[in-house]
């Protein structure tokens, strides 16, 4: 296999090798979510939507901390825990409903986490089962500090659809550094933990389920020696995709200078890195080093006007479906689009006024909200398309 080229031009970062092209796109910040623009927009304005997907981040139940982990660059890190969950039944329920929407079905869930890990979400197995057997594809994003209970069996059995995929944050190489980028106190090898798992899950063999690995770039895990270990470690257990980018400053962030392991000049950082993945021989995985900040021109901390709400919502761990994965939590529970224990997902997918709309954008500018990448992306496509006038006018901006 060809190694990564030094070229950060986002469509020529990865070289493929038995890799479907549309994850190898999703891992690149290439992936086309909405691929017919103006038709999305002309169904805004109908009322006759659906969204790209569909995210859940389920909470766990037990504990007094959302998380256990400390990892400085968590976006969700500010998020209060106020004990509220969304019962696994009308859970269950809502994952149904999203298969009999009234003008269609949500093809793609992504089980992910607000300042948790959804494996370690007490039912995360029924929910994971119920998204397979409703036929749709399935996003995973987990530290894989576990493996939960049957789930193993579950994504083995399951008839999986094309494009579902497991994604794992590896983010080191060593185990020390692996701690410090999240946190953790001690000298337990975590990372070797992490590695066993990922073995488990290769040696399933489970069909249509792509295994890939991100690695955020932070000063605690940023040596030459670290970054061709950790692309070492991904094609010795069989890792297919390696991605490596630098995080998001997230929301608050206020640690000191010593405690601060966010790389300030992070364009200048990637390409030194991807400089040593150039050089680095990768034979049985695809490793990249992505630059989206520059590649997009992402400076900013949210762009405006949002349409989150209507590509890819989420499901918040207090079960409150809200407009994004990064504004998921209590602390925007003034954004939340309804509370599904009490409302039906589409009653509250579709309980919109296009020109009251406006006034979630100074809310979302009030409670300090931020776009992660994919869809700070995805409102540029909207704003630069030939229908956006024709929305603005219902909008009334």
């Amino acid at each position: 296999m060809s190694n990564i080229s030094k070229d950060l031009n986002a469509d020529q970062v990865l070289v493929e090798k038995n890799n479907d092209q549309a994850l190898v796109n999703r891992v690149n910040y290439q992936a086309k979510y909405i691929k017919n623009v103006d038709e999305f927009i002309g169904k805004i304005i109908d009322k006759t939507v659906v969204p790209i997907q569909l995210e859940i981040q389920p909470g766990r139940e037990s504990g007094k901390k959302l998380c256990w982990m400390s990892c400085p660059y968590c976006y969700g890190g500010s998020a209060d825990n106020t004990g509220t969950r969304l019962d696994i039944d009308k859970y269950l329920s809502v994952l149904d409903e999203t298969v009999n929407g009234p003008h269609g079905n949500i093809k793609k869930i992504i089980v992910a986490g607000y300042a948790t890990d959804p494996l370690h979400y007490e039912h995360v197995s029924p929910l994971i089962k119920k998204i397979i057997s409703n036929k749709q594809i399935i996003g995973i994003h987990t530290k894989l500090l576990k493996i939960p209970k049957d789930l193993d069996n579950i994504v083995k059995e399951g008839d999986l659809q094309k494009g579902s995929y497991l994604t794992i944050s590896l983010d080191a190489g060593f185990p020390d550094s692996y701690n410090k980028t999240h946190g953790l106190p001690g000298s337990k090898n975590v990372l070797s933990k992490i590695i066993e798992n990922i073995k488990i899950m290769k040696s399933l063999k489970i069909n249509n389920l792509n295994i890939g690995a991100t690695y955020l770039v932070t000063s605690a895990n940023n040596s030459d020696e670290e970054i061709r270990e950790s692309i070492k470690i991904c094609n010795e257990i069989g890792v297919e995709t390696l991605r490596f980018s630098m995080p998001q400053t997230p929301r608050g962030y206020t640690l000191t200078e010593e405690e601060d392991i966010i790389i300030k000049e992070k364009t200048k950082e990637i390409e030194r890195i991807a400089n040593v993945v150039s050089e680095t021989k990768s034979e049985n995985c695809v490793v990249s080093a992505v630059d989206p900040d520059k590649d997009f021109k992402i400076d900013k901390t949210r762009y405006l006007p949002c349409f989150a709400r209507f590509v890819h919502p989420a499901i918040g761990f207090d079960g409150q479906l809200y407009h994004c994965s990064e504004s998921s939590s209590p602390n925007f529970s003034s954004m939340s689009l309804g509370n599904l224990q009490e409302r039906g997902f589409w009653e509250s997918y579709y309980d919109y006024d296009l020109e009251k709309i406006k006034d979630a954008f100074s809310e979302m500018e009030k409670n300090a909200c931020m776009c992660d990448r994919k869809l700070f992306i995805v409102n540029q496509n909207i704003t630069e398309s030939k229908n956006f006038n024709l929305l603005k006018n219902h909008l009334k901006i």
